[in-house]
């Protein structure tokens, strides 16, 4: 399994209108082969943790090389957060 960690900051009032692009987002992304799921976590330092899991890198790059992704991440909530960081990981699930 290949994990990508999306750390973005965004102000308190405006992670709602972020969640909600997410979750507008995700329908669409089952659609890539390897797409596993998304998931969202929010912290106290204002930053929005979206978390995606795929088959394999190689999946996740099919993502990222097409149109959809430069729509999802060229939205409006974007200029009401701040510059993030992407974390990869290679896991497995134990249980």
């Amino acid at each position: 399994m290949f994990i990508a960690v999306n750390k973005v900051n965004v102000p308190a009032d405006k992670q709602p209108m972020v969640i909600k692009g997410f979750e507008h987002a995700a329908p669409a992304m089952k659609q890539f082969k390897g797409f596993l799921g998304l998931e969202l976590w929010t912290a106290d330092d204002n930053s929005i943790l979206a978390i995606s899991r795929w088959e394999s890198k190689e999946d996740l790059d099919e993502y990222t090389k097409n149109d959809l992704f430069k729509q999802h991440h060229g939205g409006a909530s974007r200029e009401d957060s701040q510059p993030g960081s992407v974390t990869y990981y290679n896991g497995q699930v134990l249980s």
